[in-house]
């Protein structure tokens, strides 16, 4: 019986990493008309990551039902996520979109570039090196990021 719960469980967890996420790149996929696939493997990457970690949270948690305890692990794990070196920009990049209600422009500040893509240009995606975000294009200049755009 525990197994088959552990399935379950493991099973809801897969929803909730893969699942919810993947609907959101297919939405950037369709606003960046399908140049989105160097912005897609960072984050499947991090959703397998995020997958297994989850795994880990789902041996300890022993409480019903089973869809909760994977909701728990998928939160615990997103916001380990929002804290880690080189996850926190791609972790934080759904908050952002929201908050500027829109595709955020994103600025890196790696090996001093202080450069910034908007979303349409042919370089815009989000990497564990793109780590700030501004709302507006205009917000990135004041503060000294210049538009990296080939």
């Amino acid at each position: 019986m525990k197994r088959r719960s552990f399935s379950r469980a493991s099973g809801w967890l897969a929803a909730f990493v893969f699942g919810l996420p993947a609907l959101g790149l297919l939405a950037m996929a369709i606003v960046l008309r399908g140049r989105a696939v160097a912005f897609a493997l960072p984050y499947l990457v991090l959703m397998i990551l995020a997958y297994l970690v989850g795994m880990a949270f789902l041996a300890v948690l022993r409480f019903p039902p089973d869809w909760l305890r994977a909701l728990v692990a998928a939160v615990a794990v997103y916001l380990i996520a929002l804290f880690t070196p080189l996850t926190t920009g791609m972790a934080s990049y759904p908050i952002e979109v929201v908050r500027c209600g829109g595709l955020p422009v994103v600025a890196t500040g790696f090996a001093a570039a202080m450069a910034f893509d908007r979303p349409g240009d042919d370089t815009y995606s989000v990497t564990p090196l793109g780590d700030t975000y501004f709302c507006t294009a205009k917000e990135a200049e004041a503060a000294d990021y210049t538009h990296y755009g080939f």
